[in-house]
């Protein structure tokens, strides 16, 4: 996609009707569950593709990584390992690394993910930390404690016991996760348990608390919901940029946006000049971009094998030709690596085909749509 005069800004997309055959607007969180191996009932599979090229070579060609997100269950598959390493030069914990995963109760447990942890040293693997604060991984202890008494003290201690064990080992970490809602109203803030025992500063504090522990690690806003063309996604888009702008004027260490991009065909194409908008004002902010979720939901698991996997190509190619033309961008990782190991099999379809690799680690053409975005 060659650069030309586009829309000026988030904003041009609040006036702008929602792309044709976008039905309805989804508006769930983004989550982290695997569901049963289930094959697509009657669907012959493709024949196995010849050896592809690595998609960690072909990023650090272009000066970026390629990750993936894993869980620590999947490690005792060979052939899932040798994949991650193969293809990733970093990983994101899918749900290990996250509060209510390491403590549902007050004690603390990191074997999981000292699992992880562990796998990513033995192959040289940076580590995404995903994430510190986001109001789905909360626990119910930690929730009741913070509705009680407003302690900042809890996720200080929360912070320390995380950062301090795996801070040796994360690039970048997820400090705030998805804070933007705007049908909560007022700012346009997530109404979560956090910002009803702090208000906004929250988000200041917790960046704040994770510099004072992390001095050299990237820290990251995590937000999903800004890919598409309807006055929902627009109003999300402006309303992330407005937050930076507020956070940058105070001086808060916010170094990177993470844009999950979960796209979803159901909603039509990707708008290309909202997404142009929204990367150009981030990088005029000073701040770097890190594609940190990336998988694409399917409209259709009617149509051929074929058609389908073309889709899914495309809508990620259009995607990665928009935001890969700006230098600011760290590095693409997506939301698991084969289909077998996908949110959205339990979210969306259990036949859904929205990463790299099929169940039995054929590449598809998503695949080849990353390798030719990272050329």
């Amino acid at each position: 996609m060659k650069r030309r005069n586009l829309i000026a800004g988030a904003a041009a997309a609040l006036v702008f009707g929602q792309l044709a055959g976008c039905a309805r607007v989804d508006r769930t969180e983004t989550g982290s569950i695997t569901a049963p191996d289930r094959s697509a009932a009657g669907q012959a599979q493709p024949a196995a593709s010849p050896s592809a090229r690595a998609l960690r070579s072909a990023a650090s060609n272009r000066g970026l990584y390629f990750g993936a997100a894993i869980q620590s269950a999947a490690l005792g598959d060979s052939r899932f390992r040798s994949n991650v390493v193969r293809d990733c030069s970093i990983i994101t914990p899918e749900w290990a690394m996250k509060w209510d995963s390491l403590a549902p109760g007050r004690a603390y447990n990191f074997s999981e993910m000292d699992q992880l942890a562990s796998f990513a040293a033995r192959n040289g693997l940076a580590m995404r930390g995903h994430t510190l604060l986001w109001h789905k991984s909360l626990p119910r202890w930690a929730a009741a404690a913070l509705a009680s008494s407003r302690d900042w003290t809890l996720i200080e201690d929360h912070f320390s016991k995380v950062i301090g064990r795996y801070g040796n080992q994360v690039r970048e970490w997820d400090v705030v996760n998805e804070p933007i809602e705007p049908e909560h109203g007022g700012n346009g803030l997530r109404q979560n348990q956090f910002y009803k025992a702090f208000g906004e500063s929250y988000i200041q504090r917790a960046f704040e608390t994770a510099r004072a522990r992390a001095p050299r690690a990237r820290l990251v806003i995590n937000e999903y919901g800004l890919e598409y063309n309807s006055s929902y996604e627009g109003q999300r888009r402006l309303t992330l940029l407005r937050l930076l702008e507020r956070l940058r004027s105070r001086g808060v260490p916010v170094d990177t946006v993470g844009l999950q991009a979960h796209l979803d065909l159901r909603k039509g194409k990707v708008y290309a000049d909202g997404i142009y908008g929204l990367m150009r004002d981030i990088g005029n902010m000073g701040l770097k971009v890190a594609i940190t979720e990336l998988d694409v939901a399917e409209a259709n698991t009617g149509l051929s094998i074929e058609r389908r996997d073309s889709l899914v190509a495309d809508e990620t190619r259009r995607y990665l030709d928009i935001v890969l033309q700006f230098n600011n961008v760290l590095g693409v990782s997506t939301w698991g690596l084969n289909d077998s190991h996908s949110w959205l099999r339990t979210q969306r379809s259990a036949a859904n085909r929205g990463l790299p690799y099929d169940r039995d680690w054929r590449a598809k053409p998503m695949h080849g749509a990353i390798l030719t975005a990272f050329a």
